[in-house]
């Protein structure tokens, strides 16, 4: 009962079954392994905005991005920035975090949608998560990639230069982690790092103990 399954993006990518039904089938197939949540991945926008729009309610899951904005576009309101799971008296918070679309996604694919900086976002969503919404453990689901050789926002970069988040399950790179790595965020404290590869190679599976005495 005191489990989360989340995704960190590219459900739409690399298959005939995507390019038959469009992520109808992926969609329905999450929901019946019973994900909690997803974030948005730049190949989300494949089938452009109305492709994912149209897929949508398929999924019995939320997609959550803080850092694109969409009001000016067919997918106004039909994404939320995070969620709070209640399991056994711990609050869980859940972000999330896309990379910017520009130079990588056709701008026809993702129209009027405003990527906005994915540091100052987290900064913003783990102050509040963590003392507006009294969360004790705060994940960021990130399509930013593991880490570039040029000074490019990673999951590495958010991790040492946040604050709150205690681990960041990450997507985009298809990096295979054999297991989470640590890294010292902003006040010296550690923030787990997962990847677990892409298409299904790898189930990353993470276990936290809380003792609800402290």
């Amino acid at each position: 009962k005191n489990v989360l399954l989340l995704d960190a993006g590219d459900i739409f990518q690399g298959t005939p079954y995507f390019n038959m039904y469009g992520g109808e089938l992926e969609l329905k197939l999450m929901s019946e392994m019973g994900y909690d949540a997803t974030t948005i991945g730049n190949h989300d926008f494949d089938n452009g905005m109305n492709g994912l729009l149209q897929q949508m309610p398929n999924a019995k899951f939320p997609f959550l991005c803080t850092n694109y904005d969409f009001s000016d576009t067919v997918l106004k309101d039909k994404t939320q920035p995070y969620k709070v799971f209640k399991k056994d008296g711990v609050r869980v918070g859940v972000f999330g975090i896309g990379i910017e679309l520009k130079g990588l996604v056709d701008k026809n694919l993702y129209g009027n949608t405003i990527y906005i900086n994915p540091l100052e976002k987290a900064a913003y969503y783990t102050k509040f998560l963590k003392e507006e919404e009294k969360c004790d453990l705060i994940i960021c689901l990130s399509h930013l990639g593991y880490k570039y050789q040029e000074n490019k926002v990673s999951d590495v970069i958010l991790a040492q230069q946040s604050k709150n988040i205690d681990l960041i399950i990450g997507g985009h790179t298809h990096t295979l982690l054999a297991k989470p790595l640590s890294y010292k965020n902003s006040d010296g404290k550690e923030v787990l790092v997962a990847q677990v590869g892409w298409a299904g190679v790898r189930l990353g599976k993470i276990d936290f103990l809380f003792d609800k005495e402290k």
